[in-house]
């Protein structure tokens, strides 16, 4: 049977999910990462560094959009013969058993073990780099080994805890990732002015806290506090049941920057 959230919200829930990729968090943290492999290239021109960003970032677009759809037909598939799992690691796992027997066992942990390293060390070397950044006293190669040491302890507690209590934290940061991206592209209007990235970036941080309330694991989300605040904010904040009430504050803190950016710009050229 269809989930109750695919049942009635199925673009909403897809969405949702799709936080738990992280592909938007990632993706800021290794721009910094292209960016400097494309200058080292020879590329130095802001246009063609951009340009060549671009054409990597539609090829990744499209070529992981394809291995999503293969995951997602594999995945429906897979339920007459198996049900439901408690997660996509498990059905993956009975998926390659089920077509290659051991051999396809032994493949899906080489291939998953060859992509988690080549994206974990992308993650925590990007990550690493704008750390030593912001604490230039802690050095780079520091930065590197606490990454390291502390992902390899949370990978540790599984899949199910690790997404359970990642959950909270990627509601709360995902409206402030997509609107800083959003930001970044529409910035040419505004002159990249920093007024407009705070006012947008403060209403998010709104909606944003009571999203990660509402994601919390159900022992504290059951707590009175907890309960007042989702009342309010179902009652208040437009969309906030299907998890994206952070779009129309989002928006207002947007239009609020720009007018403010246009009235300073005129008083400015007066």
């Amino acid at each position: 049977p269809i989930t109750l959230e695919y049942a009635t919200n199925a673009l909403s829930s897809g969405l949702l999910q799709g936080y738990n990729t992280m592909d938007a968090l990632a993706s800021l943290a290794f721009g910094i990462t292209v960016i400097t492999a494309v200058k080292q290239l020879g590329v130095t021109e802001q246009k063609e560094i951009s340009l060549a960003t671009a054409k990597g970032g539609s090829l990744g677009i499209l070529s992981i959009g394809v291995i999503y759809i293969a995951l997602i037909l594999l995945g429906s598939q897979s339920v007459s013969t198996y049900g439901l799992a408690e997660n996509g690691g498990i059905t993956l796992t009975q998926i390659a058993h089920h077509y290659l027997g051991v051999f396809g066992d032994a493949l899906l942990a080489t291939l998953t073990t060859v992509t988690c390293l080549s994206t974990s060390m992308g993650l925590v070397i990007a990550s690493s780099q704008t750390f030593h950044q912001r604490f230039e006293k802690i050095s780079y190669k520091q930065m590197l080994a606490l990454n390291c040491l502390l992902s390899f302890t949370i990978a540790n507690l599984g899949l199910d805890t690790i997404i359970s209590w990642s959950l909270p934290v990627l509601m709360f940061l995902y409206p402030l990732a997509i609107t800083l991206i959003l930001l970044g592209i529409t910035s040419p209007l505004f002159q990249k002015n920093s007024l407009v990235y705070q006012t947008t970036t403060l209403f998010t941080l709104i909606p944003a806290l009571f999203d990660f309330v509402n994601a919390l694991p159900a022992g504290l989300r059951q707590t009175s506090f907890v309960q007042s605040m989702l009342r309010f904010a179902s009652r208040n904040f437009p969309f906030f049941e299907l998890g994206f009430g952070w779009i129309c504050f989002s928006l207002l803190g947007f239009f609020i920057g720009i007018i403010w950016y246009l009235a300073h710009s005129q008083k400015r050229a007066q």
